[in-house]
């Protein structure tokens, strides 16, 4: 069988989503061969990967990244040439409809997976609430011809089923990690000696975008109640997004990496001393899984999917609402040496049964099922 996965992130990109597309390649069983479909500004054609040269425009809201505005018949008559059985729409955006017309012009199931909630985006960058929902009205639409949709968390599920997406066509495929790449033994003393971190000295980090829906405004806030409580640290901040200039201003003395690539990023991970993720918005979360098979500690939010990532009390703790005073006292309940080194053992088994082959299963099942149908599309 023979799987097309549109998406409009091109693998230069370092994000949730490539990082589960790439477990998708490494680990498709023997009877499925999975080949992704994007466009770049630079071609790649792949025997698992085809990025068609196209031309880029800045999104709304976030110039920094590029969506490609993608050529629809070549892509139509790549999927007929490489005789695929079903396609997998992965992103409500240009590639998103690509995927739509090409399952509907070769009479193809179609199978949709969730992975950012983008009105909660579109609400938050713009301000207004009702261009929020009519993403949320687009997504439906684009989601509702979709056999199946995949999502990452009972949250997102949640999600769906209120935006009266067919909860019967809906199926739960969770994100696993790799306990290799990220792992305890990658820790540099060196790049903790360069941060001037020590056991009594912490070093606090976030992974990821530096965007207002990451919840990162919560951050200078947070480094002032944990030194009103005393408490010592370092806050490292690993990526890169229009708020980086904020955070450099409102938080001065914090550790700004910039963008990085995979191994730095595990690195970094593994260096650290507790994990700090105040995103509201997630619909998964794979760093917070990434923050635990490194062997830390991790503090997320109450809303969203990433708290499943985890076991409360155990491997971290879950905060509720944006209040600073809440999370400063959940971290300083973590940085206490011995009760940190007990939640990031615990972090680190429990990431370890978190492996990707057994989480990508629901998905090679959805695959399966829609090729032995080859029902018509959902009206």
């Amino acid at each position: 069988m023979k799987v097309a996965v549109f998406t409009d992130n091109d693998f230069d990109k370092i994000n949730g989503v490539t990082t589960t597309l790439t477990a998708v390649l490494r680990h498709a069983p023997a009877d499925i061969k999975v080949r992704i479909y994007t466009a770049a500004a630079l071609g790649s054609d792949q025997p698992d990967y085809l990025a068609l040269a196209s031309y880029g425009v800045g999104i709304p809201f976030y110039r920094e990244m590029k969506m490609y505005l993608p050529h629809w018949q070549q892509y139509l008559d790549r999927v007929r040439r490489d005789g695929v059985d079903v396609i997998h729409l992965t992103t409500p955006g240009p590639l998103g409809l690509v995927a739509l017309w090409v399952a509907a012009q070769a009479s193809l199931p179609l199978v949709g997976s969730f992975h950012t909630d983008l009105s909660a985006y579109t609400r938050l960058l713009s301000g207004s609430a009702r261009l929020g929902a009519l993403m949320r009205e687009y997504m439906r639409w684009m989601y509702g011809h979709c056999r199946r949709v995949m999502v990452p968390s009972e949250s997102t599920r949640s999600l769906m089923v209120a935006a009266k997406c067919p909860a019967d066509r809906i199926r739960i495929w969770s994100r696993g990690v790799d306990t290799q790449l990220f792992a305890p033994e990658r820790r540099s003393q060196q790049l903790r000696d360069e941060w001037r971190v020590s056991a009594d000295r912490p070093a606090l980090l976030y992974v990821g975008r530096l965007s207002k829906e990451k919840g990162l405004a919560l951050l200078p806030q947070l480094q002032r109640a944990l030194r009103a409580r005393a408490v010592d640290h370092r806050l490292i901040i690993a990526g890169d997004g229009p708020l980086r200039r904020y955070l450099s201003s409102e938080c001065p003395d914090a550790v700004m990496t910039g963008p990085l690539g995979r191994d730095d990023v595990a690195t970094v991970f593994a260096s650290a001393d507790l994990f700090v993720f105040p995103s509201e918005t997630d619909t998964a979360g794979n760093v917070v899984l990434e923050a635990q098979a490194s062997g830390l500690p991790v503090v997320v939010s109450d809303a969203g999917g990433p708290k499943e990532h985890m076991r409360p009390g155990l491997t971290g703790a879950v905060c509720a609402g944006r209040d600073a005073g809440t999370w400063a006292d959940a971290i300083a309940g973590l940085c206490p040496a011995p009760g940190r080194d007990v939640a990031a053992a615990a972090a680190r088994d429990y990431a370890l049964a978190r492996r990707w082959d057994l989480a990508l299963a629901p998905l090679f099942d959805a695959y399966r099922e829609l090729a032995d149908r080859r029902a018509p599309r959902a009206a």
